[in-house]
């Protein structure tokens, strides 16, 4: 066990009336727990969280621990939420720095994803189980064997959210990131072991960020990212395939935004496909939430709306009829943002998660580049609400990894 990590499970924050960091306790539909505790120094914190639930309720929380290792927490379901002793997944796999986990259950198989970095560059890992995480499959998958930065971007040089990972009902892995800092490039496997030689869906001149697997009700496969033209120009784009990888239509582009559209993440409901990501479009000196939607299974989009101030990094659920936003608060110690639609994206409640904050949304590190703590959320079959961050700040001189839950909008 880390010693620069404290595993606070034992004394668990469990709230239905919040308590934090200095903060008064007031009613909420919100429990939280701390699945991670450290420091807030180079070689000392834990950041970078990634959620997946399995139908049940089971929750797996996935983060970096920048001491040098990918962590893993196993919630059962459960009125309250009681995590398990933390994983090492990456077990030492992944250079100096493993960072940006990033995490996927599918028809009873987990895997985690992540970028490892030491000086020569950056590789890809995976690790798979089919037991939920009692046992893995294989030692950890070096995904591509190359000499290019695999995962980076060069417009801030950050490492971080340019991986995912996604696995279907039938237990296909399917695994995204940027090679060479220019090409979207992807790879598969039927075993969770054994991978596909990449293959390159677009190469380019411009910046590409923050690639996001989804699959919509009828099985078709969406890649979705960033095209960024420069740090002030940028907007999203998707391929798209009907018989797993084997042929792609795009790229086809959603947002047509004048400011910075960025960090997608999609949902479904029927063939409506809901796209939120930020943009800085309304408040150039800071961003905000947007939805852009399709009627119509991403053939043609609406005018992006705005449907939260002062966000970043959101991500999106669906438990079939309502949708559900979080995002990370980008204005001093403000919650982690929560915002839920009964009416298809219509109208939205805000109902952000108490004592959630700071959000270090961005955190200049030693090694390859920024952290970028984006939040995580996720719903089960019994339509409850899971969402994971990072918490923490120099002030405080901590950083946490969190965990909430609540039942529906």
């Amino acid at each position: 066990m880390s010693s620069r990590t404290l595993w606070k499970w034992s004394v668990l924050v469990l709230v239905l009336l919040g308590v934090g960091w200095g903060s008064h306790a007031r009613q909420s539909a919100w429990q939280s727990v701390v699945l991670a505790e450290a420091g807030f120094a180079s070689g000392d914190l834990v950041y970078n969280s990634d959620l997946t639930v399995a139908p049940d309720g089971t929750a797996y929380v996935v983060w970096a621990d920048l001491g040098g290792d990918i962590m893993l927490s196993v919630v059962p379901p459960g009125e309250t939420l009681q995590p398990g002793d933390p994983i090492n997944v990456s077990g030492g796999a992944g250079g100096d720095w493993p960072v940006a986990p990033a995490v996927s259950w599918g028809g009873g198989r987990l895997c985690v994803v992540w970028e490892g970095w030491d000086d020569l560059g950056g590789d890809i890992f995976i690790r798979c189980s089919d037991d939920g995480a009692q046992t893995w499959l294989s030692a950890p998958v070096k995904v591509a064997e190359t000499d290019a930065a695999s995962g980076q971007h060069e417009l801030q040089g950050e490492w971080d959210g340019n991986v995912d990972v996604f696995v279907d009902a039938q237990k296909t892995v399917y695994v995204a990131w940027f090679e060479d800092f220019s090409k979207l490039v992807w790879s598969k496997s039927s075993d969770g072991q054994t991978f596909s030689e990449f293959q390159t869906l677009l190469e380019t001149f411009d910046y590409l960020r923050w690639p996001h697997w989804a699959q919509g009700p009828d099985g078709t496969l969406y890649l979705a990212y960033t095209l960024a033209l420069n740090t002030d120009e940028a907007d999203v784009y998707f391929f798209k395939s009907a018989d797993g990888g084997a042929s792609w239509e795009g790229p086809i582009q959603v947002t047509q935004n004048p400011g910075f559209s960025d960090a997608p993440e999609w949902a479904f409901i029927n063939t409506t496909i809901y796209n939120v990501n930020d943009d800085t479009e309304q408040a150039p000196d800071s961003a905000d939430i947007m939805l852009t939607v399709s009627p119509d299974g991403g053939q043609t989009w609406n005018p992006s709306v705005v449907i939260a101030k002062d966000g970043a990094f959101p991500s999106i659920a669906t438990d079939g009829k309502s949708l559900y936003v979080s995002f990370s608060s980008i204005v001093g110690d403000e919650p982690t943002g929560f915002i839920c639609s009964t009416d298809g994206g219509q109208t939205w409640t805000r109902d952000d998660i108490p004592d959630s904050g700071p959000n270090f949304v961005f955190l200049g590190l030693r090694g390859p580049g920024i952290d970028a703590s984006e939040t995580a959320i996720a719903v089960d079959a019994q339509g409850n609400v899971y969402v994971a961050w990072a918490r923490g700040g120099r002030d405080l001189g901590q950083s946490q990894i969190m965990l909430a839950k609540r039942k529906g909008c």
